[in-house]
């Protein structure tokens, strides 16, 4: 499946929320809601596992609904943050991609390819 690219440099396509939202697979709903509560250490249901991706339209799980990133790539009309003139060093996206190497990564690769 090709890359869906969120602001902040996370593959939406490959994220179970979308996964199930798509499918509307209960299942991997409530697998996800259970995981990402452990991980996350936020009480997550099956119920609030609903998006379609990030720049996609449709359903947005809740912190994605209200993310400050995609807040200001929408505002600046940008593709992603790695198409920012102030990436790497915006401190909106430099917190974010500290944590998450693959999302660096992403948003590194799709600067190079514009």
């Amino acid at each position: 499946m090709a890359q869906l690219l969120a602001y902040c440099g996370l593959d939406c396509a490959e994220c179970d929320a979308r996964k199930a939202t798509l499918n509307d697979d209960q299942a991997l709903r409530a697998a996800t809601a259970a995981r990402w509560s452990a991980e996350f250490h936020f009480p997550f249901t099956a119920e609030m596992i609903n998006c379609t991706g990030c720049r996609e339209p449709g359903a947005k799980i809740g912190h994605c609904a209200e993310c400050e990133l995609r807040s200001c790539g929408e505002a600046k009309a940008l593709a992603h943050c790695g198409l920012c003139a102030e990436f790497p060093g915006c401190a909106k996206i430099a917190g974010f991609i500290k944590d998450l190497p693959q999302a660096k990564a992403n948003l590194e690769a799709a600067r190079r390819g514009a």
